[in-house]
């Protein structure tokens, strides 16, 4: 059954061709009225004894000149009629503007659309008459089966859940979203299917460094009041260069740049997003003085490759998701990273076209992935973007005379294993610290574990008569050489600020440092 369309306007030529555009789906039937006689009588064969079903409408369009020159009052003759109750209105005009479209809405119009329409405008023409026709045909399976007015008022209690309910999923539906990602997905027929397409596009992954044990000391409600503060600072930046969240990961954001929305250069896009989310964390850890909660560090790993990405899962739930190797291995690289830093794959940055200034530069072994990847990090980005990580402190280290041992114990796949290196503390900072490996040969017992560089390490420390000083602290080491190793703290705790301000009262928060030389 084809769904019947008014269109209404006095414009003959734009009516024909309006005409012919909605009649060549073979789905819908246009019906075009030139004048509001026209209307009047269409509307008298509606309310007459006998209805020409044939011609009721599934939407009516109605030409927004036409309709502003004689001040709307067909309109307001359409509106009085209980029979075209509930009919969506489109209003058709060849010029938008906010101003022109806050009237359109302002009288009850659905949708405005230019003339003549887009492939996608009569796309949208056809979604909602075919879903104004489900709608009421529901209706007048209800009214057949209702046999007294109370069942006639339970139908329209359901239609008013209903249109309460459609609301709501699109309110819901929009915060999953930013509003130019919504629009794509709309304007698209094949948006709601099971799907997607292999497309060219930038991977940015964050986490927070150490939040699985800080949540461990805060209470589940301040938990997730401190994540909620974070994702929230950290969509508005993603959203902002036209980024697309794929999920929150515990701690952590999956975003990706360059679809479903186009970019000129999803690469830069991406970066300047890294750097800007860092500079973010200074207000999040505002929040968290405010709070009383522990700082926070985040590390972002940002690679660039061909991934597919789309609609995955059933018929039954699905959800919007990316596949591909450089998912895995931007997550790869993430994990290497330390918080403040943006590591990029050198990769991506050798299409990016854009001045980058470079802090350092690594190669890492990750698992999964047969041959080292070379990776920067990032600190500022040039061109049109011009953003620099204005965050980045090096505290000051200072030397360490009392005899401080560090127990450190590497972690492999987030096990902490058995064997310990002993290092004794020789400079310290409330982020870095410079260790010295200690040999240790007890007969009977297994080797120390081997640390290189990029491992991770939970530390205990202790004096040298054995006095505990701080346990559960985690750190990266970030440089090896010999037998001295420079720990970037990845998670502290109380007794670890504790230790920092015994063994260092004098130190200023803020002083830069150069460099850490083991």
């Amino acid at each position: 059954m084809q769904h019947v369309i008014w269109i209404i306007g006095d414009n003959r030529q734009d009516m024909v061709l309006a005409q012919r555009k909605i009649n060549s789906t073979g789905s819908m039937r246009a019906f075009c009225m030139l004048s509001s006689a026209a209307v009047h009588k269409a509307i008298a064969v509606q309310n007459s004894d006998k209805p020409d079903f044939g011609s009721f409408p599934s939407l009516i369009i109605m030409d927004y000149q036409m309709a502003s020159k004689e001040d709307f009052s067909t309109l307001s003759s359409i509106r009085q009629q209980e029979a075209l109750a509930g009919v969506p209105l489109f209003f058709m005009t060849e010029e938008r503007n906010q101003e022109l479209d806050e009237i359109c809405f302002s009288k009850g119009a659905m949708v405005v659309l230019h003339k003549p329409f887009s492939q996608s405008g009569i796309l949208r023409i056809e979604r909602v008459a075919w879903q104004h026709e489900v709608t009421r045909n529901y209706e007048k399976m209800l009214q057949k089966q209702a046999g007294d007015l109370q069942a006639a008022r339970e139908i329209m209690r359901l239609n008013q859940k209903l249109k309460s309910r459609n609301e709501l999923l699109y309110h819901v539906f929009g915060r999953y979203f930013s509003d130019k990602v919504l629009e794509v997905i709309l304007e698209h027929a094949e948006g709601a299917s099971i799907g997607g397409e292999k497309r060219e596009l930038t991977v940015l992954i964050s986490d927070l460094r150490g939040f699985t044990s800080l949540s461990e000391e805060l209470e589940p409600e301040a938990v997730t009041r401190l994540l909620n503060y974070y994702f929230d600072q950290m969509t508005d930046v993603i959203t902002q260069y036209r980024g697309t969240i794929i999920e929150f990961l515990g701690d952590g954001v999956l975003a990706v740049f360059g679809a479903p929305l186009s970019s000129g250069n999803h690469i830069a896009d991406a970066v300047a997003a890294g750097i800007e989310m860092q500079n973010r964390m200074s207000d999040v850890n505002g929040f968290c003085k405010e709070q009383g909660y522990p700082l926070l560090e985040m590390g972002i790993g940002i690679h660039s490759g061909e991934a597919f990405i789309g609609n995955v899962g059933s018929e039954k739930m699905m959800r919007y998701n990316v596949v591909g190797k450089v998912v895995n291995e931007c997550s790869r690289i993430e994990s290497y990273s330390v918080g403040g830093q943006v590591l990029v794959s050198r990769e991506a940055l050798d299409k990016i076209g854009i001045p980058v200034e470079v802090h350092n530069h690594m190669k890492i072994m990750a698992k999964g992935i047969q041959n080292p990847v070379s990776v920067c990090e990032v600190t500022a980005l040039g061109g049109d973007y011009g953003c620099v990580i204005t965050n980045i402190k090096f505290d000051a280290v200072v030397p360490v005379t009392e005899k401080i041992l560090f127990h450190l114990y590497r972690i492999r796949e987030k096990v902490i294993t058995e064997k310990k290196v002993m290092a004794r503390l020789e400079q310290f900072s409330l982020k870095r610290a410079v260790v010295a490996t200690v040999e240790q040969k007890v007969p009977g017992q297994p080797m120390a574990e081997r640390l290189e560089i990029y491992s991770d390490v939970a530390i205990s420390a202790t004096r040298e008569d054995g006095c505990p000083l701080f346990d559960g602290v985690y750190a990266k080491i970030v440089d090896v050489k010999e037998n001295r190793l420079v720990l970037h703290f990845t998670h502290v705790n109380h007794d670890f600020r504790q230790f920092a301000e015994d063994i260092m009262p004098q130190t200023v928060e803020g002083q830069v440092m150069e460099s850490v030389n083991p």
